[in-house]
C-alpha cells in the first residue's frame, strides 16, 4: 500500500478512551481502541511484533491528530500505542474534550466510524483520524458509504483508491476534514501553481473543480505553511549550533523576502552553504515547487541544499535535506536556456524522488507542541 489507511467500527469499549464516554457511558476499564492485529500487523506493519520488542514496555509514541465528528478542526494530542499480549491498543490518557469545543467527542456512538493513516516505518509515528459519527449531519452520507466498504467487519485495511471513491459517492461539504486526505495535497499544489494538481482536481472533481473560497483557503494555508517551515528550519538551526554541528548561521529571507534561498549556514565568518526551505502539510512525496531564481542561484559556487519539511504543523515537522542540488538542477537550467526567446517559467514544480535526500529529522519547537 501506497499510504497505510483502515477504517475502524468503534465498539462500546472502544469509546472509553474519551474521558466523557468513560464518566457518563462506562463499558469497561479499557481505555483504549483496540486494533485489529490482522489489519494493523498483517498488513499495515508486519515487522512491527519484532520491532516492539525493543521499545520500553513494549510502548510505541505516537503522534495523533484527530478531526471530527462533522466539521471540526484538528485536535492534536500525544499518544501510544500499546502490545499487550496479542493484543494492540491506540492507547495512554483518556482523551478529553479540548477547551475550544467541551462537548465535542460526546455525541459519538457504538458504530460510527474512524477513518485511519498512519505514518512512519518501520513503525508508526504518527496517526490522523477522522471520526464519522451518524449523529452528525455532516457526516451522514459518508458513514453510510464507509459502512459499505466495511462489510461488516470490525476493521480493515483500505486502498486509497477505494476510500476516495466512497468519499466522492458521499459527496461531503468541501470543508469536510475527509477531503483533505483525497484532495488536499492536489489543492495545495494547484494553490501553489502546480498543474499536476490542477489536472488531478480536473479529473477527480469531474468539472466541480474548487471554489474560489476552496482555493483562497489552500493559498492562504499554503502560505501559512511556508512560514511555519521555515520558523521550524530556524529552530533546527539553534538547536545544531548549540550542539555545535555548525558554526552560525542566517535567516536570510525573514530580512529579505525576494531571497532566492531561506538560509546561509556561516564557518569562520564566510557563507558556505545555502538552504531552501521547501514546506508542505502533507506527505514528503508532494510536488517541490521552484522558482526560476531558485534554479538560477543553485547554479553558484556556494552549495545549495534544499531542505523539505513535510507534515508542517504549529510546532511540527519532518525534515529530509537534498545537499548541493546543483548537478540535478543544471540540467533544468540548461533545458530552459534552450526556450525561445522571450519565454521563460516562473518555476517549476519536481517529484522530490528526483533528489537524493538523506535521512528524516523530527523537528518540534517544544513551546509549541
Amino acid at each position: 500500500m501506497s499510504r497505510k489507511l483502515a477504517i475502524k467500527r468503534l465498539t462500546a469499549s472502544d469509546l472509553t478512551l474519551f474521558k466523557w464516554h468513560f464518566q457518563n457511558r462506562p463499558a469497561g476499564k479499557q481505555k483504549a481502541i483496540n486494533m485489529d492485529a490482522r489489519v494493523f500487523v498483517h498488513t499495515l506493519y508486519p515487522g512491527l511484533p519484532e520491532t516492539v520488542l525493543s521499545l520500553p514496555g513494549n510502548r510505541i509514541p505516537l503522534d495523533l491528530s484527530l478531526y471530527g465528528p462533522g466539521i471540526t478542526p484538528v485536535h492534536n494530542i500525544q499518544r501510544k500505542i500499546l502490545k499487550q499480549e496479542k493484543n494492540w491498543r491506540l492507547d495512554g490518557e483518556y482523551i478529553d474534550n479540548p477547551d475550544e469545543a467541551p462537548s465535542r467527542y460526546n455525541s459519538l456512538r457504538e458504530g460510527d466510524l474512524a477513518v485511519l493513516e498512519f505514518a512512519g516505518a518501520p513503525i508508526p509515528v504518527a496517526m490522523r483520524v477522522v471520526l464519522v459519527s451518524t449523529s452528525s449531519k455532516e457526516d451522514t452520507a459518508l458513514h453510510v458509504e464507509l459502512t459499505k466498504l466495511c462489510a461488516g467487519a470490525s476493521m480493515i485495511a483500505v486502498e486509497p483508491a477505494a476510500l476516495e471513491s466512497a468519499i466522492e459517492r458521499a459527496s461531503p461539504s468541501e470543508m469536510h476534514p475527509i477531503l483533505d486526505w483525497v484532495d488536499g495535497a492536489a489543492v495545495e499544489d494547484a494553490a501553489m501553481g502546480g498543474a499536476q494538481g490542477v489536472q488531478h482536481l480536473l479529473k477527480r472533481r469531474r468539472g466541480r473543480g474548487v471554489s474560489r473560497e476552496e482555493f483562497e483557503r489552500s493559498k492562504v494555508a499554503a502560505e501559512t505553511v511556508g512560514v511555519q517551515g521555515e520558523e521550524l528550519l530556524n529552530t533546527h538551526f539553534e538547536t545544531l549550533k548549540e550542539k555545535k554541528k555548525i558554526q552560525n548561521f542566517k535567516w536570510v529571507s525573514q530580512e529579505n523576502a525576494i531571497s532566492p534561498y531561506d538560509f546561509l549556514e556561516i564557518s569562520a565568518g564566510q557563507p558556505v552553504r545555502k538552504v531552501d526551505a521547501k514546506s508542505t502539510s502533507g506527505g514528503f512525496s508532494n510536488p517541490i515547487h521552484v522558482s526560476l531564481g531558485e534554479l538560477i542561484e543553485s547554479q553558484g559556487d556556494i552549495p545549495y541544499d534544499i531542505g523539505r519539511l513535510y507534515e508542517v504543523r504549529e510546532g511540527f515537522a519532518r525534515l529530509r535535506v537534498a545537499r548541493d542540488v546543483k548537478a540535478t538542477f543544471k540540467r533544468i537550467v540548461e533545458t530552459i536556456g534552450q526556450f525561445p526567446k522571450g519565454v521563460s517559467p516562473d518555476g517549476l514544480s519536481i517529484d522530490p524522488e528526483l533528489l537524493k535526500f538523506g535521512d528524516e529529522t523530527i523537528i518540534k519547537d517544544e513551546g509549541e507542541v
